[in-house]
């Protein structure tokens, strides 16, 4: 399936599929961009850019894209968003590059194959790992505990991990891109398992947006 979206390109951000990604927009061609994505009721990529020399970026060819919803519209034009990705994206070329980056691609789906029984025992055990640290460092945990004991998807759950578990951008992408959810999960388990180790509480010290909270309320 071919797909034009618009791309906001970001050294700091990358948006996985069932995960929510809060940014702020506040150059003239971005606040172009959402005002053409909202009109259109569209979606947005977000493509980690990351300087490769001073004040050159590169964005990713593959990214995650989702639905965009307006949190607070500023009187300068700027606005607080909160994107939800619902499906990766490997573009091919972009059909625009000006003002903003308009990009082609095909829709990437992960590949789901391994054993039932491996897949159940990955499923439930980083489960059980995530359920263990939201009760022990989220205040207000009874929301995104129940919504997690509910979750019998593994891919959102590890790329719930990868957002915010992992803080190098890098391996981040990595875990973007990985095409077996079973490579995937194992990696996420480890992460997990070091995390576990390590006793911190935040590895990214930026906030989490867990589903089940008002943040994710507007998003169907």
């Amino acid at each position: 399936m071919v797909v034009k979206v618009p791309i906001f390109p970001l050294p700091n951000s990358i948006l996985y599929p069932g995960v929510y990604l809060p940014l702020h927009v506040f150059e003239e061609r971005y606040k172009n961009m959402l005002k053409k994505v909202m009109e259109s009721d569209g979606e947005l990529a977000v493509s980690y850019a990351p300087e490769v020399q001073p004040d050159k970026f590169f964005p990713n060819m593959i990214c995650g894209s989702g639905p965009v919803r307006i949190l607070k519209k500023y009187e300068s034009g700027e606005s607080d968003i909160l994107v939800f990705g619902t499906q990766r994206i490997r573009f091919n070329k972009y059909v625009q590059e000006l003002p903003y980056l308009i990009g082609e691609g095909e829709v990437l789906h992960i590949n789901r194959e391994m054993p039932q029984k491996t897949h159940d025992d990955l499923l439930v055990q980083i489960r059980d790992m995530v359920i263990g640290w939201i009760f022990a460092n989220i205040e207000d945990s009874q929301r995104p505990i129940q919504f997690f004991k509910n979750m019998a998807d593994l891919e959102p759950l590890c790329n719930f991990v990868a957002f915010h578990f992992i803080p190098e951008f890098d391996k981040k992408q990595k875990m973007l891109e990985e095409d077996s959810l079973e490579a995937k999960a194992q990696v996420i388990w480890k992460v997990l398992k070091d995390f576990e180790a390590s006793g911190e509480k935040n590895p990214i010290g930026a906030p989490l947006i867990f589903p089940g909270t008002q943040t994710d309320e507007g998003f169907n």
